[in-house]
C-alpha cells in the first residue's frame, strides 16, 4: 500500500482527542521510568494514549502489557471510526466490542435491522466486518489467532 493511501486509510493521531487520551499523554510525559520509545516500562504507554487519540475507547490489558515489555503492537483503524483492532507481534488480533460497531457491521453486511421497542438487533445477526474481519459482536474483547 502506498504511503498516501495508508494515511487516508488510517486515522491520524489526535483526530479524536479525549480527556483520557490527554491524561495518558500527560502521565507518559512525566514518567521517568520509560525508555525512549515512550512505551517500554511506562505506567501509561504513549502508544496507548495515541490509540485513544485515534478513537479507541478502551485498550486491552494484553496490549498495554506487551507494549510495556517493549513489543510492537499495531492499532489498525482501516474501517469505520468505531471498528478497529490491535495486531499483536505473533499476528493475533484483539477486537473490542462496542455497540456502535455491532450496528455498523450489520448495516455494512446489508442485514435486516429490527427494532422491537426495547432493543435493536439484526434478524440473522450482524455477521463479521467485511473490511477487517471483526467478529466481535457479543461483548468484551475477542482474541483471534492468525
Amino acid at each position: 500500500m502506498k504511503r498516501g493511501a495508508r494515511i487516508r486509510e488510517e486515522r491520524a493521531r489526535y483526530s479524536n482527542m479525549s480527556g483520557i487520551a490527554a491524561l495518558g499523554f500527560l502521565i507518559n510525559g512525566m514518567d521517568e521510568r520509560k525508555d525512549d520509545d515512550g512505551d517500554t516500562g511506562s505506567a501509561f504507554p504513549r502508544s496507548d494514549a495515541e490509540d485513544m487519540s485515534k478513537g479507541a475507547r478502551f485498550v486491552p490489558g494484553e496490549v498495554t502489557l506487551a507494549r510495556r515489555a517493549g513489543k510492537k503492537v499495531n492499532f489498525v483503524t482501516i474501517c469505520d471510526p468505531n471498528c478497529w483492532y490491535w495486531e499483536m507481534p505473533d499476528g493475533s488480533r484483539f477486537y473490542h466490542y462496542d455497540p456502535i460497531v455491532y450496528r455498523h457491521i450489520g448495516l455494512a453486511n446489508g442485514r435486516e435491522e429490527i427494532n422491537d421497542g426495547n432493543r435493536t438487533y439484526f434478524k440473522d445477526g450482524p455477521g463479521h466486518c467485511p473490511r477487517c474481519g471483526n467478529i466481535n459482536t457479543r461483548g468484551g474483547v475477542v482474541k483471534v489467532k492468525p
